[in-house]
């Protein structure tokens, strides 16, 4: 108990310092809105106790689009201490308590999935954020599962990728980058099948 309350403290204290320099950062499309995610959620997988380990090279191209798997909502933290990025997510999570807050703040792409109609429009600001200098992560199964199985991919936000080379003449490819997130050890215990409910 006394170590959630601990958490909570340092989770409250290192938002709030971090609060204004990401506002003035959004405020003034300054590079500190790209940065300042980047080490909050550093800290954040320190305070957690969560060690990551990457295997394989990240592409330093952009305009970049990562297409990664969905396990648990601590691989925000994960993918965001790795690199700079924006996420996509559906809309309702704008509307969450305190984390559809800091979503906004990360700069998310919210999609409406009930509306196939708007799918255009969600594409084009992929595009625009991809041609801004934002590397885009998209959970290709657009939902999160326990990882023993891949579900069908939602293809058609990668579309996203056509309207940003449709956009430019500046960029002759965008590069789409595949990344398999996988949780390996929970408490000192090697991952296995029954664990892995649990951490989804």
């Amino acid at each position: 108990m006394i170590r959630v309350i601990s958490f909570a403290l340092a989770f409250v204290a290192l938002t709030l310092v971090l609060l204004p320099f990401q506002l003035i950062g959004i405020a003034f499309d300054l590079p500190l809105q790209r940065s300042i995610p980047h080490l909050y959620h550093r800290i954040l997988c320190a305070l957690i106790g969560v060690r990551i380990r990457e295997v394989g090279r990240r592409s330093a191209a952009t305009p970049a689009l990562i297409l990664s798997n969905h396990v648990s909502w601590l691989d925000i933290c994960v993918i965001a201490a790795l690199a700079p990025v924006v996420f996509i997510a559906k809309s309702e999570v704008a509307g969450w308590p305190v984390l559809g807050w800091l979503a906004r703040l990360q700069r998310t792409i919210f999609i409406n999935r009930q509306a196939r109609h708007q799918t255009g429009a969600a594409t084009r600001e992929i595009a625009a954020r991809l041609l801004g200098g934002d590397v885009v992560v998209l959970f290709a199964e657009g939902t999160s599962s326990d990882g023993i199985r891949v579900l069908p991919f939602r293809s058609s936000l990668v579309g996203a990728v056509h309207h940003a080379l449709g956009n430019t003449t500046h960029h002759t490819h965008v590069t789409v980058q595949p990344l398999s997130l996988a949780y390996v050890g929970f408490g000192g215990v090697p991952m296995g099948r029954g664990l892995r409910e649990r951490v989804a």
